[in-house]
């Protein structure tokens, strides 16, 4: 059986290793961003921004 959480895991800390790569030299508000944005695009397979932030998964209203 496949065990999914660290699948996921091992995927977000790639994300996030790449991510801080690409933005080393920007705060640290925007590199979480590029970390989310990333994410985002590879979970929903969409460019949509509504996509991305339903992928996210979080609380906040996708209007915010």
């Amino acid at each position: 059986m496949t065990n999914y959480t660290r699948l996921i895991y091992e995927i977000k800390r790639k994300v996030s290793n790449f991510s801080k790569k690409i933005s080393k030299d920007l705060s640290k508000p925007k590199t979480k961003f590029i970390s989310q944005m990333i994410y985002g695009l590879l979970d929903s397979q969409s460019v949509l921004l509504s996509n991305i932030g339903r992928s996210l998964k979080e609380d906040n209203l996708l209007k915010k």
